[in-house]
């Protein structure tokens, strides 16, 4: 297979382009639970033909074709498909908006969604899912979300979050709740059957430094004035370094997996 260019399909915008260079630094990969959980429910990946949708900097694409998936990574955001597309030049890179698929109807095996479908018009995406899937194909959604709550300097550290960035919503997320609101709007879709959802823990070893360049890719972050965002990034410095003077974090984390299979 030819290398593929970006190929440039909507004039959108991902606000994630703001930070692309921190997100394909710093974000995590996915556990290879994930990837044996979903299979568990949709089959084997290989030879299957898979639309990675927001796929960013192509974390997820990466792994999909690592398992034999043939893979095609599509997102609204041309910076970040443009680092896709440079660490796998193979793998085509499609911008484009999820919820006016350019897919032809019935062609797709699995369309996944990592860490990216809450960032959908949900009922109208569904409704196109439901068409670019195969009959019996499947959709599916993941999400990797730190859960040290509990621990002291990790509840300090999300106070912080909490009071100064009005677009962090996940301190109170739970995985029964994720897969509920997440998988709703396919149940209204008559052509698609939920297939219930699962929860792979983790570890993450991760130096402090390469946390905080995560932290820069996140939503919530990026949508701060600059001189707040210093501020909160200096008081989440204090934070972590205080519980990991060595500037190496062991971080608790959960993976939660939706998934839906269309029926006819």
């Amino acid at each position: 297979m030819r290398a593929n260019p970006v190929l440039a399909n909507t004039g959108s915008r991902s606000v994630f382009d703001l930070a692309a260079d921190s997100y394909d630094a710093a974000r995590p990969s996915y556990p290879d639970g994930l990837f044996a959980e979903l299979e568990r429910r949709t089959g084997r990946l290989a030879g299957r033909l898979v639309l990675d949708w927001g796929a960013g900097t192509g974390i997820a694409s990466r792994q999909l074709t690592e398992r034999g998936a043939r893979v095609i990574s599509l997102d609204i955001g041309e910076q970040m498909l443009r680092r896709a597309h440079a660490r796998s030049p193979l793998t085509p890179c499609v911008q484009a908006d999820g919820n006016r698929m350019p897919v032809r109807a019935g062609s797709a095996d699995l369309v996944t969604f990592a860490q990216s479908w809450h960032w959908f018009d949900q009922r109208a995406a569904s409704a196109e899912v439901a068409r670019v899937l195969r009959p019996g194909g499947y959709w599916a959604a993941w999400w990797n979300r730190a859960s040290g709550a509990g621990e002291p300097w990790f509840d300090r550290y999300e106070d912080v979050l909490a009071v100064s960035c009005p677009g962090f919503t996940w301190r109170h997320e739970r995985d029964e709740t994720l897969a509920q609101d997440s998988s709703s709007a396919l149940e209204g879709t008559l052509l698609m059957e939920p297939m219930g959802h699962g929860v792979v823990p983790w570890t993450r070893q991760v130096k402090a430094a390469d946390w905080f360049t995560d932290e820069q890719s996140k939503s919530y972050i990026i949508g701060l004035e600059p001189t707040v965002r210093e501020s909160v990034l200096r008081q989440l410095a204090e934070i972590v370094m205080a519980q990991f003077p060595d500037g190496q974090m062991t971080v608790p984390y959960l993976t939660t997996l939706v998934a839906a299979r269309r029926t006819v």
